[in-house]
């Protein structure tokens, strides 16, 4: 009996750093093998901050999956995140010779090429070329042409770039960590793939994954992306207010944060108390 494909992922965030290993099962599905998580070191908004301390930070957390797992880390499927992230839609056509053309993959290959083909500064990277939609001979939308007959073939695509050094940075990190990078994935549509159900993707919906020094922003139309960046603030913001405004510590303001915040005014009782911990040791009510 064949052995089951080993599939590896690492989402590297301003907060922590997760490995998974998992393997593909016959009714296509994921069974989970292994997970290891390391606090994040030497990243800052979803940027690399510190060559040297991403690494070990990244080797620690696949360490830990290899552990967890039995396996060694097979190539990975990686997130990019940060400010630099940014999408655009672009239309692209192929001319169908011969009258009435039998559709073939190899047309919506060309209309995808020519869709891709938009003027990229040399600072950026492209990332996706994802396909929004197919229009045939200027007025039959449709999801997948191929097998259609038809004269012109028009495609939009959702094009998502990324800042080349920023990439580089992080691909540089992986090379170090002796990780193996078979993709590099927009991190706001990985949140939208381990979430969203197809059905939310047509009717329309928007992702906002808010991280600890980003937050990712997914927006959905008629099945496909249509927009896709990451904003330099996250969790670590509302930690740092708690710093200032408290004047605690970092870590007394994270805990105060996840052990008592709300996002909801409602569910805050306004007689609550809560005993904290200040500079020197000295304890306070609030």
């Amino acid at each position: 009996m064949a052995r089951a494909e080993v599939i590896g992922g690492i989402d590297i965030g301003s907060h922590k750093i997760c490995t998974l290993l998992a393997e593909a099962t016959p009714e296509g599905h994921l069974r989970i093998l292994g997970v290891g998580v390391e606090p994040a070191r030497g990243i800052r908004k979803g940027l690399i901050d510190n060559i040297q301390q991403a690494t070990e930070a990244i080797s620690a957390s696949v360490e830990k999956a290899e552990r967890a797992s039995g396996n060694r880390m097979p190539p990975a499927v990686v997130n990019v995140s940060g400010q630099h992230l940014s999408s655009l839609n672009h239309k692209g056509v192929a001319t169908l010779t011969g009258g009435q053309h039998l559709i073939q993959p190899q047309d919506v290959q060309r209309a995808m090429e020519d869709a891709r083909s938009v003027s990229i500064p040399s600072d950026r990277e492209l990332l996706h070329v994802i396909p929004r939609g197919f229009l045939l001979d200027g007025q039959n939308p449709v999801s997948d042409p191929v097998g259609m007959y038809g004269q012109r073939l028009d495609v939009e695509a959702h094009l998502v770039t990324a800042n080349a050094t920023a990439v580089q940075n992080l691909a540089r990190c992986l090379d170090k960590a002796g990780v193996r990078v078979v993709a590099l994935v927009a991190a706001p549509l990985a949140s939208a793939e381990a979430v969203l159900e197809d059905e939310e993707k047509r009717q329309g919906v928007v992702v906002v994954d808010i991280g600890g020094g980003t937050t990712d922003v997914a927006v959905f139309l008629d099945g496909s992306p249509y927009y896709t960046a990451s904003l330099p603030v996250g969790g670590y913001n509302f930690t740092h207010d708690l710093v200032y405004g408290l004047r605690v510590p970092f870590s007394v303001a994270e805990e105060l944060k996840v052990s008592h915040g709300a996002a909801l005014v409602s569910r805050v009782n306004q007689d609550d108390a809560v005993e904290v911990e200040s500079f020197g040791g000295h304890r306070r009510k609030l």
